[in-house]
């Protein structure tokens, strides 16, 4: 392709650019939405737009941050020698804007299309992202989007104006505008709008979750991957509620005036919702504590796999899995964690586990004999709080029929910091997309961080292509069951284990209580 692309959408044409031999459009508007309101597609236009460069970033950033370091470690990463620090994304209310990395706008090639939920929980995060090395593959359409977080997309106010039924899930309306946007135009840019997989990290895979449950979504996602990001619950309407009125008071508002809610400044709205964030901290990491999705009767009538799997999403395959020393990332404010004694790992597990831990320290000490008591609490906190959820959804999903489940853990731990962190949350994100080489610091830019990009981006691509990750030369996966519990297990010699964390399991599954 010599001349810089254009597509041909419902709305109008927009420009994109060839850059390392794919495809690009970034920055296409998919929607636009008014304070709260549901999103609606854009006004269509003549001429041609350009899509060269990302959109705004939804409204995020706490104008009042608290003192510290960040609570996420990744932060503490060395940049490259003379890296420059990396340019502040725009954030506005303008912020539904996605990109596509394709290798062909061929209509007749119907590649299997996969479309990328940030992380960042419900409150924070940005789609602006690189899909281009898992595009030029060839072999699938990569999507990646922008839409309302925080306040501004999950503020439960229909209690106090009924014109505003769907405020508390406008975030999640976002997406499936985006979704709507895929179906209708993705052909044009060599996708199949019936193959479409939606997957992503930590909120992106709640995000998924919730997807697959609702009817609002039905038939736009086809497959769905979840990592480290399990769905059990979303909020009930109550604690919503509650979440709601503490915003008003927190902002000096007279509860229940939307009308002052709308016309503050969008600085100021952030700084009240970061106020009401921390007083409502969630007690485990399934926990969502305030301003997240929340159970509607007509977007989410119920939970999506509590205290089963909801009936929605029964046909679809799902690719669930998590890291295995997932929550070292979140360790970057307690450098204490790092290094604890014996009797330092006994409080922080008493904690959790409760009249479990005894029996814990005795589980943790005899299968990692050679670690210390700070990886041993990594390690058991992990377990905790992404092993048990990941493994109840599976279990719950495999138990309703349908579409297969497979399930994966990813074991190749992180070079950062000196190697202390494991296999931590997010970790698996440059494998899946082949990023290697730019995560180095991440991942290590070696011939076996390289090797273990191509079979899991592989797996992802073909799951992507059928709801079968099997082929490409990895092991013979098998399909997820409670009985067996298979896990594909991605080290340096990716393999598979029926229900490798068995005793974990077993000892913390009374306390999942979701």
């Amino acid at each position: 392709m010599t001349s810089d692309p254009v597509v041909e959408t419902a709305r109008g044409k927009w420009r994109g650019a060839v850059v390392g031999g794919v495809v690009t459009f970034k920055g296409i508007r998919y929607a636009v939405a008014d304070r709260f309101m549901p999103p609606r597609p854009p006004a269509p236009w003549t001429g041609t737009k350009d899509a060269l460069a990302f959109g705004a970033i939804a409204p995020q950033s706490n104008p009042n941050p608290p003192p510290g370091p960040p609570y996420v470690i990744t932060a503490q990463f060395p940049r490259p020698a003379n890296a420059p620090p990396p340019a502040k994304a725009v954030e506005s209310e303008d912020c539904l804007f996605l990109n596509v990395w394709t290798s062909t706008l061929d209509r007749s090639r119907k590649l299997p299309v996969m479309v990328w939920l940030h992380g960042g929980f419900f409150y924070a995060g940005s789609g602006n992202t690189d899909g281009s090395a898992l595009a030029r593959r060839g072999d699938v359409v990569v999507v990646s989007l922008n839409h309302r977080l925080n306040a501004f997309g999950f503020s439960h106010l229909v209690d106090h104006d009924r014109d505003l039924p769907y405020a508390g899930n406008a975030g999640m309306l976002d997406i499936v505008a985006a979704l709507e946007w895929i179906r209708d135009n993705i052909g044009g840019l060599g996708g199949d709008p019936n193959r479409v997989m939606v997957f992503g990290a930590s909120g992106g895979g709640m995000k998924t979750g919730f997807l697959m449950a609702s009817p609002r979504a039905k038939d736009l996602l086809h497959r769905a991957g979840i990592q480290s990001g399990p769905s059990l619950r979303f909020m009930e309407r109550d604690a919503a509620r509650r979440a709601t009125e503490m915003l008003f008071a927190e902002l000096d508002l007279k509860s229940g005036d939307v009308a002052a809610l709308k016309a503050l400044p969008m600085e100021r709205l952030l700084g009240g919702y970061h106020a009401v964030a921390a007083k409502l901290p969630a007690k485990r990491f399934i926990d969502l504590a305030s301003f997240s999705p929340v159970i509607d009767r007509e977007l989410l009538p119920r939970h999506a796999f509590s205290p089963d799997a909801a009936p929605l999403t029964h046909s679809i395959p799902m690719l669930i899995g998590w890291n295995a020393q997932e929550m070292s990332f979140f360790m970057g404010n307690d450098p204490e964690g790092f290094e604890l004694d014996e009797a330092g790992l006994r409080e922080r597990l008493d904690k959790f586990l409760g009249e479990r831990t005894d029996d814990a320290l005795g589980l943790y000490a005899r299968t990692y004999p050679e670690a210390t008591p700070s990886r041993r609490y990594i390690q058991a906190f992990s377990d905790y709080s992404l092993m048990l959820p990941v493994l109840a959804q599976a279990d719950r999903k495999a138990a309703a029929g349908g579409a297969a489940t497979y399930a994966y853990r990813l074991d190749r731990e992180s070079p950062a910091l000196g190697g202390k962190l494991g296999a931590l949350h997010t970790s698996e994100a440059p494998y899946v997309f082949g990023t290697v080489g730019a995560s180095a610091v991440m991942t290590g830019d070696t011939p076996e961080a390289h090797a273990l990009a191509k079979a899991m981006s592989g797996a992802w691509a073909r799951f992507a292509a059928t709801g079968d990750p099997n082929g490409g030369g990895l092991p013979q996966w098998p399909a997820y069951t409670a009985a067996a519990r298979p896990i594909m297990l991605f080290g340096d010699s990716p393999h598979v284990a029926n229900d490798p964390q068995s005793a974990e399991r077993k000892l913390m599954a009374p306390l999942l209580g979701a």
